[in-house]
């Protein structure tokens, strides 16, 4: 039996079927893509992914997410940067490669994506001791080794690689022992306490301590980390929200399931 988390953010989550059989909550992107005049997934793709919410509200995960998006999908660019959560538009900036049911590529040089969400200001779920941002990497590459993070440096950012540079709403200090993330799949980093965070790559776990003091006031960049330069890794879905640490195996297995059947 899948555990089922305690959800957080009371009135995020709907309830009962959608229009077209669909839970409510993915009805509302294809009405959202709709409305904005996007090209939707296939109708088998539709399910497919109406299938991941039902997954992702199974596990505990969907109510504890701020923002959500997810790039591989057989739907247009647009509809690839819709934030499922809110339904608002992520930014490709300077015109990162979009492909078909693979994601966004950066070119190690100009391109992005800005999720145009700020967690100091626009956070719900994602709290100073209680948070997460995670994302599922087809390809790791070359570039800077920042994968995501804010505007102005690496601070609430993460990098390729063994090091004690992953941070969580720990904007002045590194994690006290080096911790591996960037890995191809799922990646997540936690923040479970003022001094507690924790790293998986899929169910690999790795347990560090940092104190934490800030939730920048940035948005959240993908593949740039600002003046620590840009990334040419190729992103399929991120997102932030509170600690998903009992969650994890659910998690998983919920994305597997989904970027597997593409």
């Amino acid at each position: 039996m899948p555990f089922v988390g305690l959800g957080v953010g009371v009135g995020r989550q709907r309830f009962g079927g959608g229009g077209g059989g669909f839970d409510a909550d993915y009805q509302a992107v294809l009405d959202y893509a709709t409305t904005q005049g996007y090209t939707l997934p296939s109708s088998g793709q539709q399910t497919l992914q109406n299938q991941l919410v039902v997954d992702l509200k199974t596990a505990g995960v969907w109510n504890k997410l701020d923002t959500f998006a997810v790039f591989a999908t057989d739907g247009d660019s647009d509809f690839a940067l819709i934030d499922w959560i809110g339904l608002t538009d992520y930014t490709a900036v300077n015109s990162p490669t979009f492909t078909t049911n693979q994601g966004f590529t950066g070119n190690g040089t100009s391109s992005y994506i800005d999720t145009n969400f700020n967690p100091a200001t626009s956070g719900v779920n994602y709290q100073l001791n209680n948070a997460s941002r995670f994302y599922y990497v087809n390809i790791i590459s070359g570039g800077s080794l920042v994968l995501e993070g804010i505007e102005l440096n690496a601070r609430n950012g993460t990098q390729i690689g063994n090091t004690t540079s992953q941070r969580i709403n720990q904007s002045t200090s590194t994690l006290n022992a080096a911790a591996q993330i960037g890995l191809n799949g799922f990646n997540i980093i936690n923040r479970t306490s003022s001094t507690n965070v924790e790293i998986f790559t899929g169910t690999t776990q790795s347990s560090r301590i940092a104190t934490s003091n800030a939730i920048d006031s940035q948005t959240q960049f993908i593949l740039r980390a600002g003046s620590s330069g840009y990334n040419t890794s190729q992103f399929q879905c991120y997102g932030m929200g509170a600690s998903l640490v009992a969650e994890n195996t659910d998690f998983d297995n919920a994305l597997n399931t989904y970027m597997t059947s593409l």
